[in-house]
């Protein structure tokens, strides 16, 4: 096709020419030049008289004119309708192109929403880029892709922990140990959102699922050795001095009275010693309490003393007649005082104190003997025993 003003040829589906820009117009090829070839060719026939000649170059002329305008007609409306059915044609082309486009894209979503490689490849681009919510929503649905999937898991709880949202972290670290008991991620996270609750007893709970040695070692912060009691509890027969220590040289807090040795209501231990010196039971109950304000777990004892008091004394020589000077010798058992008389009268604390063997009077005495327990003060019964010393 050309150009109806400068016969410049059209590009296919122009509306404008691209040489002088006048509107389109189509146009036949034909050859203004077809007259000359058509007189040429009847100059080559036999020529007839002159007014035949004449006759039949009229009549060639007008039917060559004729068949040029027939011809320029076809090629105009061939030309229409050619160009009317390129335009459907690229129109056709263009909704099948788009259409083509929007089919390629929602087969490619399609093959994304079902991708676990796709969503976690996704989800970590935005969570690099601190989109969180556009990162758990991909974290989500690759969960949902595959459900026993640790790695998506963590992730999906890691970005809750990091959002402070604990309860839903709680959930998935939960579940992750479930899985895998020996994820320390999950378990260094789990002790940090109970830490930020000061929810230690959920810690200790934690803990004692535990067997990895590893894991273990998380927990020592938090785990609080229990005091030592000593002696140990049982039957007593004589008074008792109890001490309490720590191994880690914690706090120690103990009651008398069978009730929780807590900070509230238990004595604070100060390496002083708790005496039972009286006969009767007697509980004691101990706890050790870290920097934290945990508890160790509640350890206890029980006894029963029964206070003996001392025996009799033992006195050499034990009394009789004499005729020579004789020193009398006394013992008691340990931890205990022993007060003399020789006039008959029962000892006392007040009388004299025996601290060397005792030279027997002259004449006839009577030696009365007290033994006293220095811990406790229990006495024991007066012995006697008469000495006649006749030199």
């Amino acid at each position: 096709m050309k150009c109806a003003r400068c016969g410049a040829e059209l590009k296919q589906g122009c509306l404008y020419c691209s040489v002088c820009g006048y509107e389109s117009q189509i146009l036949p090829d034909y050859n203004m030049l077809e007259d000359e070839y058509l007189r040429s060719l009847l100059k080559e026939e036999n020529k007839p008289k002159q007014t035949e000649k004449k006759a039949i170059t009229k009549t060639v002329g007008t039917k060559e004119r004729k068949r040029a305008k027939e011809t320029k007609q076809t090629k105009e409306t061939n030309g229409s309708r050619m160009f009317y059915v390129c335009m459907g044609v690229l129109g056709v082309l263009a909704v099948l192109g788009v259409a083509a486009g929007i089919g390629v894209k929602s087969y490619m979503d399609a093959q994304n929403a079902n991708s676990y490689e796709y969503q976690m490849k996704m989800a970590r681009e935005e969570e690099a880029s601190g989109n969180y919510d556009n990162a758990l929503n991909f974290y989500n649905r690759a969960l949902t892709l595959r459900q026993d999937d640790k790695e998506a898991r963590l992730s999906l709880a890691d970005i809750y922990w990091k959002k402070k949202n604990y309860d839903a972290a709680l959930v998935l670290y939960m579940e992750i140990i479930k899985m895998d008991r020996a994820n320390r991620t999950a378990y260094e996270k789990l002790i940090s959102i109970y830490e930020e609750k000061k929810d230690y007893d959920s810690i200790l709970a934690l803990a004692d699922e535990v067997q990895e040695p590893a894991i273990l070692e998380l927990f020592q912060p938090y785990l609080v050795t229990p005091p030592i009691i000593s002696p140990l509890g049982g039957d007593y027969d004589e008074a008792l001095v109890i001490t309490l220590f720590s191994l880690k040289g914690e706090e120690i807090y103990y009651t008398l009275d069978g009730t929780v040795p807590d900070e509230e209501n238990g004595i604070f231990y100060r390496n002083e010693e708790i005496a039972f010196q009286e006969t009767g039971n007697y509980q004691i109950r101990a706890a050790c309490i870290n920097d934290k304000g945990i508890s160790s777990e509640i350890v206890e004892a029980e006894y029963y003393v029964e206070i003996k008091p001392p025996g009799y004394p033992l006195v050499t020589p034990d009394g009789g007649e004499i005729w020579e000077e004789t020193y009398v010798t006394i013992t008691a058992e340990e931890n205990c005082s022993i007060y003399y008389t020789w006039d008959g009268n029962d000892p006392t604390e007040a009388s004299e104190k025996y601290t060397e063997p005792l030279l027997v009077p002259v004449g006839n005495h009577v030696l009365s003997v007290l033994v006293v327990n220095d811990e406790n003060g229990l006495k024991s019964g007066i012995y006697r025993s008469n000495f006649i010393y006749l030199p």
